[in-house]
């Protein structure tokens, strides 16, 4: 173990023996920024929920894009982008030993058409990103395989779903936090093979429940009380009269009925030796986050089916060797690279597919050994690439901060195409807006808006009996006003397809616009972090005398009021 002082952050950090070995195995220097930072300088690359109308350059049609207008680059839509009406090669250019290789590469960049937006056979969904294979959906985000649902983020294979994060398989649910084949199930988190709940977390195979925890196979319950059908009814009459009022009171209820719930140190199952949280069927792997099926592995967030791959946001289907990539499928030996589709032996490239043996390339498709979109024999490109790397140590990239960039290094602050505010970075390491400009990064100003607000906050309906049909006519005024620091658009409209749903499942229609319902859903998430701590446990049933004396790491921090079991004491208590 080494420890090495971050040169963004200024703070100290650990090298383990394991993290040298894969280092030498990829044939690249340790890194020089901590894994936080390193996390940050990845995540400003994938902007998944801020969409623009645009225009593609070259056909001129109108376009939902990720790119801003006034961004200094051209935009194609996916029939231009995959056409063949366009030559990447036709901005290639020789390497420039006098100056900086990344300041090449940024060059090209801006030189080279951008793809407008990640998106993959989808019918009826226009304003989607990061999705595949969704029908009639609207503002999801990061999500595949779903039908008639919108505002929602990392929803797979679900239907007539709204406003729910990290899950699948559901249908007619709401405001959902990393639930899986439920049904009618709103405003609960971490419950599986459910129906019909109401602000429940961690139930399994129950129904008719309200403000439940931890419970399993259980019918009829609110507070983890056990009532007659008759009764529950009632109490649930009482309960929730279909008002925001209601929903408010029965949020406050189960924020505080939350507090003294017992937590597995780790949600996850089927592991060994992983350290991280919402982690399945892997081994060996640390610091993972959001992924299953991960081996050999560091640093990872949104991984499946990957074996040794070191720093990277989403990163699947079968990659292997790999360090420093973002939105990557099906790679092997990738280094520093974004949006690189089954490729193999790929350096510091941009939006490349089916391609291998390219360094310093943007938008390339089935082509091999290649330097900044020039084309080399194989020959020419393995004499090349060493005198590259060497360039790259002695010549490196230097921001406007002072920070070097040299091999090995994931591509500056500087090249992303995107605003520190646009990008998945705001969602886990929220700045505001002095503070990014600070830390070198861009900042997208509010656009001027000339709407006229029809309906006031404090004139929103309270039930959903009241809202009239031409509501989706209306612009309603969100609760924030702007004042919070969730890109708040500060006005919002309902359309048609969502009244519907509001009415079919009697629910009064949101005060705030998505933007602020989805940060508001993120709050109860836990960081991307780890802490040392020992189980709470205390019972003397649970095979020890006294507290329980496992440790772990954990993403509940020690100041969080939630009971945080090791895996051995939470089976015996809650299963």
């Amino acid at each position: 173990m080494e420890t090495r002082n971050c040169q963004n952050c200024k703070k100290d950090f650990t090298i383990d023996p394991e993290d040298f070995s894969f280092y030498e195995k990829i044939k690249v220097p340790p890194p020089t920024f901590c894994p936080e930072c390193r996390n940050i300088r990845r995540t400003i690359w994938r902007n998944e929920r801020t969409l623009y109308k645009n225009e593609c350059n070259l056909c001129k049609k109108g376009i939902v894009s990720i790119y801003s207008p006034d961004k200094p680059y051209k935009i194609y839509c996916d029939k231009c982008f995959h056409g063949d009406g366009w030559d990447p090669f036709e901005h290639g250019v020789d390497v420039d030993f006098t100056k900086p290789f990344l300041q090449q590469f940024m060059e090209l960049q801006l030189k080279a058409p951008r793809l407008y937006s990640l998106v993959f056979q989808n019918h009826n969904s226009e304003y989607v990103n990061g999705a595949a294979f969704n029908k009639n959906c609207y503002l999801i985000f990061v999500s595949d395989y779903n039908e008639d649902s919108m505002y929602s983020y990392s929803l797979v294979k679900s239907k007539n779903t709204l406003d729910c994060l990290n899950s699948s398989e559901c249908e007619l649910c709401y405001g959902d936090i990393s639930c899986n084949k439920c049904y009618r199930v709103i405003f609960s988190e971490d419950c599986q093979n459910s129906q019909e709940l109401m602000f429940c977390k961690n139930c399994v195979n129950c129904s008719d429940c309200i403000l439940c925890v931890n419970q399993r196979n259980k019918k009829y319950c609110i507070e983890n009380i056990q009532y007659t059908k008759e009764e529950y009814l009632k109490k649930k009459e009482e309960l929730y009269t279909a008002s925001s009022k209601s929903l408010d009171l029965l949020k406050k209820r189960f924020n505080e009925f939350k507090k003294g719930s017992i937590n597995k140190y780790i949600n996850g199952f089927q592991n060994q030796d992983v350290l991280g949280n919402f982690v399945n069927n892997s081994k060996n792997s640390k610091f993972i986050f959001n992924s299953e099926n991960v081996e050999d592995s560091k640093y990872i967030n949104h991984g499946n089916k990957i074996k040794s791959v070191y720093d990277a946001y989403v990163v699947v289907d079968g990659t292997t060797d790999s360090y420093e990539i973002v939105s990557a499928i099906a790679l092997n030996n990738v280094i520093s690279g974004y949006s690189i589709w089954h490729d193999y032996n790929v350096f510091y490239s941009d939006t490349c597919e089916n391609s291998n043996n390219l360094f310093g390339c943007v938008d390339l498709k089935n082509k091999s050994y290649c330097i900044l979109n020039k084309q080399y024999t194989k020959e020419e490109y393995e004499n090349l690439v060493p005198k590259i790397i060497k360039h790259m140590e002695e010549m490196p990239y230097t921001d406007r901060l002072g920070r070097t960039y040299k091999y090995g290094e994931f591509f500056p602050a500087e090249l992303t195409p995107f605003c520190y505010n646009e990008t998945i970075a705001q969602e886990y390491f929220p700045l505001t807006k002095e503070q990014a400009l600070e830390q070198g990064y861009e900042w997208k100003d509010k656009e001027e808006r000339s709407y006229k607000i029809d309906i006031a906050l404090e004139h929103i309906p309270d039930v959903i009996e009241e809202v009239k049909d031409d509501i989706t006519n209306k612009i309603i005024e969100c609760g924030h006003k702007g004042n919070c620091n969730h890109q708040c658009t500060e006005a919002f409209k309902i359309i048609a397809d969502e009244l519907k749903f509001y009415k079919r499942m009697n629910l009064p229609i949101p005060q705030l616009c998505p933007n602020c319902r989805h940060y508001e859903r993120l709050l109860q998430r836990n960081p991307l972090k780890l802490w040392h701590r020992s189980c709470m446990c205390s019972q003397d049933n649970h095979d020890h005398s006294g507290n329980c004396q496992n440790e772990f790491e954990t993403s509940y921090a020690p100041d969080r009021p939630e009971k945080v079991y090791c895996e051995s004491c939470y089976q015996k208590e809650v299963l």
